[in-house]
């Protein structure tokens, strides 16, 4: 028998047998199997299971955005074996062929594993989509109990478990007594491994078991969560139940790649934490953010304990993003385009902060906001300035990857616009909103190959500091009106040169 299990960050996980015959894959209600994710076709593919062989293939249907088996697009009828991944957009399908005994590739998975470097990255190559989602919903959280009590709603939905347990270091001395089989959280704590035990019930005695309602505990995962190789907490996760579907390896890898996300969420609110009872809060801070958004974010907090809350500002604001960054990531994987963009920020947290912006990372690319003081009274000038220097260095082959030029531009514009912090201050984020950040953002798409565009209330400001030219009116998405926009010269540009700038 052949089983599909299907993963998005959105849902629990979905357990499909396969039917022998064609089973068809898409957006459509009729499809056999249903794929939930917009990247999806209405029919993207068919899944042949042969009866009389056995056998399991997969054919593209001409989608738009492909399918992808073990990471690998594929443009002709693959054979699945067991343990393939198939990808559509977000949704990653797991295929499992079972024999005599759930599990993966036809068995049960028990044991342990050392938590080392070779798992943590296997982990992470084999999850990435997931931990995007997971990453976005960790990153701005500011406070170690909302950040616990997400992960575990993460936990729970993704590997559609019933309950998951996470215990801090400051609480290993009561792991029995919540009710948690010691013989796991040993091999946690003492070993740094990793374990899946199938039935609780035929590994422990004598101790004091978890319930789930009137339900006794039956399969059990516990992973150790690991920052600078000390144990900072484990990850106890257990589904309930007489005929359950027990963990295998790839619940292993996933909770193991959670564990990682959680690591670093909970190094960030301890570090935050310790900053707050500090007195020289503002100093720490400086070490991490440019010392004018240290500033900013620090005048009214130190005062009454409050963010700056959004307020009009006139601003300039830079866009600058990667050309077919989705494409690239998927051709070059993960990590390499993970590297190619840890350079570019970089570069243009570097260059930003050094002329006195804000910077925002926006996935594929950054937005810089210039506001005059008193110690940058031209921010027009030094957006223009930060722009061309951000191309210039990144245009270069090797810079940003050592094989390739990365294709990028940057678009500026000035105006109005909302500035300041939104959320609480457990999840606060700087943002700037409004017709000014619309309009850079949507000059973009005119701005590469390797071009710097200005807007019009930018180029009134910086006349005759730099060499531009009128491109004209251009239509952007989402407005009635058109916009005038002019380019300004990378080279030869006197004023930016004479300012001894690179």
């Amino acid at each position: 028998m052949w089983r599909l299990v299907l993963r998005s960050p959105d849902s629990e996980p979905r357990e499909i047998d396969v039917r022998p015959g064609v089973n068809a894959l898409g957006r459509l209600s009729v499809n056999e199997i249903v794929i939930q994710d917009p990247s999806a076709s209405r029919r993207h593919a068919e899944i042949i299971l042969e009866p009389t062989t056995d056998s399991l293939s997969i054919s593209d249907l001409n989608s738009t955005n492909g399918t992808f088996v073990n990471h690998r697009r594929i443009t002709t009828t693959a054979a699945l074996q067991s343990s393939d991944v198939i990808r559509i957009g977000q949704v990653t399908i797991q295929v499992n062929r079972l024999t005599t005994v759930q599990g993966l590739g036809g068995r049960t998975f028990s044991g342990t594993r050392s938590f080392d470097r070779e798992l943590l990255l296997e982990s992470l190559d084999q999850n990435t989509m997931l931990l995007y989602e997971v990453a976005r919903r960790l990153n701005t959280v500011m406070d170690i109990e909302k950040g616990l009590a997400e992960v575990n709603a993460l936990i729970k939905r993704s590997m559609g478990a019933d309950g998951c347990e996470i215990i801090l270091k400051k609480d290993f001395s009561n792991l029995a007594r919540r009710g948690i089989p010691t013989l796991l959280t040993d091999e946690a704590v003492e070993n740094k491994a990793a374990s899946i035990v199938p039935d609780l019930s035929s590994r422990i005695t004598g101790e004091l078991l978890l319930t789930a309602g009137p339900t006794r505990v039956r399969a059990a995962l516990c992973v150790p969560v690991i920052g600078n190789e000390e144990v900072l907490a484990v990850i106890f996760i257990y589904r309930a139940g007489l005929n359950i579907r027990p963990f295998d390896q790839r619940d292993l890898q996933l909770a193991v790649a959670i564990s990682h996300q959680t690591a670093l969420t909970i190094q960030r609110t301890e570090l935050l934490e310790q900053i707050r009872r500090e007195e020289r809060i503002h100093h720490l801070l400086q070490r991490f953010v440019a010392p004018q958004e240290a500033e900013f974010l620090l005048k009214d907090y130190l005062q009454n304990g409050q963010l700056p809350r959004l307020q009009e500002r006139k601003v300039t604001v830079m866009f600058s993003d990667i050309e077919d960054s989705t494409k690239l990531a998927e051709r070059l994987g993960m990590q390499h385009f993970a590297a190619i963009l840890e350079n570019f920020y970089n570069d243009a947290s570097e260059i930003t902060f050094k002329r006195g912006g804000l910077i925002r990372y926006l996935g594929d690319g950054v937005m810089a906001i210039f506001v005059e003081s008193a110690n940058h009274p031209d921010p027009e000038i030094e957006a223009v300035q930060t722009a061309i220097e951000l191309i210039l260095r990144g245009r270069t082959t090797g810079r940003l990857d050592m094989e390739r030029r990365v294709v990028f531009g940057a678009s500026i514009h000035t105006g109005k616009a909302m500035m300041g912090y939104v959320g609480t201050e457990e999840r606060a984020e700087f943002t700037v909103l409004g017709d000014t950040v619309n309009v850079a953002f949507r000059m973009q798409e005119y701005a590469r190959p390797y071009k710097v565009l200005v807007g019009p209330a930018t180029m009134a400001a910086i006349v005759g500091k730099f060499q531009t030219q009128r491109i004209g009116e251009v239509s952007l998405k989402g407005r009635e009106k058109p916009v005038q926009i002019y380019e300004v010269a990378l080279d030869n540009n006197p004023y930016f040169f004479s300012e001894g700038r690179l």
